[in-house]
């Protein structure tokens, strides 16, 4: 066999050779099998999409879990099984993995970014889902979503999964069930001052993480955020309690086409919503209720005698909408 040839290149027929692996790895939705295999090994969701700087996080994890960084050579590291059927080398250093880490991703060749990101869903998504992508690893049934299908950044989409303070403060109340629902969903924060990037006053930011602190006489005192795109968490009390703009959600859309903010798909979006429907709103009916309740008040001591029964009528509607609601809660 010839030497690589001094400037660096390799030979055509390494590269048509390369190219013929590449064309024999399967895939099972956005991602390699080998990859979706690393993953389930380790506990990860499949069906969750991750895009390149998150999969080099959960390596980064995995090796400094299983003590496999090079003890000479911090910045390499060496391949157990696991990582062996990923990468396919014994030694690796870690400004490698991205590069390694390309080939197992689905790259979608049949629409541009605009076209993902694009008001409405596509067809050719929707057939991708009704057909399922239903793989059987082993003992275990997996269900992965198509790179293709991320969820449009839209108003009408991240209402369904945006929390305002006083609702993350009641979601609080039960630590149960409050990382399943407040990961994942979108909060509004003000933006840094020092930001002159920043046109808006707040900015829409996923929650990506939660920190328990010490337990007090309210709950949420001691919960820390951890949101997209920042690097400090916050407290709940600093989390806006009213809707956000128009302008703010466009903002998270760039942020999305940059890369800054991890992309949506249709299933999680689906699914995050269906969680916190309920919660979403039970909220809504309590705040218009309190505001309901305020006009019946001061329509009874200004002796507005035909505004109070309108809202009066309106209120007991809402409260008995409120009341099959709770049932559920």
């Amino acid at each position: 066999m010839g030497d690589i040839p001094s400037d660096g290149v390799l030979h055509p027929s390494l590269k048509s050779m390369k190219r013929t692996i590449r064309k024999k790895r399967e895939f099972i939705g956005w991602g390699s099998t080998s990859l979706i295999e690393f993953l389930i090994s380790i506990d990860k969701d499949p069906s969750q999409t991750y895009g390149p700087l998150d999969l080099k996080s959960i390596i980064i994890e995995y090796i400094t879990k299983n003590t496999l960084a090079d003890p000479e050579k911090k910045k390499w590291f060496v391949c157990d099984e696991r990582l062996l059927s990923v990468f396919g080398k014994k030694r690796v250093h870690r400004n490698q993995i991205l590069g390694l880490l390309e080939p197992h991703l689905l790259k979608d060749q049949d629409s541009s970014e605009d076209e993902e990101l694009s008001e409405g869903a596509s067809n050719s998504c929707k057939r991708q889902r009704r057909k399922g992508l239903d793989k059987t690893i082993g003992t275990t049934k997996i269900k992965v979503a198509p790179r293709s299908c991320f969820a449009s950044v839209v108003p009408q989409n991240i209402k369904l999964v945006y929390l305002k303070r006083s609702l993350v403060q009641n979601l609080s109340k039960n630590m149960d069930t409050f990382d399943d629902k407040v990961i994942g969903s979108f909060v509004r924060v003000k933006s840094d001052p020092n930001d002159y990037l920043q046109k808006n006053s707040h900015q829409l930011l996923q929650v990506t993480g939660i920190q328990k602190g010490s337990e007090t006489g309210d709950s949420s005192t001691g919960i820390i955020l951890q949101l997209s795109n920042m690097s400090d968490g916050v407290q709940i009390r600093m989390l806006s309690d009213d809707d956000f703009t128009e302008e703010e959600c466009k903002d998270l859309r760039q942020r999305v086409k940059d890369g800054q903010v991890k992309r949506l798909t249709t299933w999680d979006l689906e699914g995050k919503a269906r969680v916190l429907h309920q919660d979403i709103t039970y909220h809504w009916i309590e705040r218009e209720l309190a505001l309901l309740q305020n006009l019946i008040d001061r329509a009874s001591e200004k002796g507005w005698h035909r505004e109070y029964p309108s809202c009066q009528c309106f209120f007991d509607m809402i409260n008995g909408k409120k009341k099959k609601i709770g049932l559920f809660l």
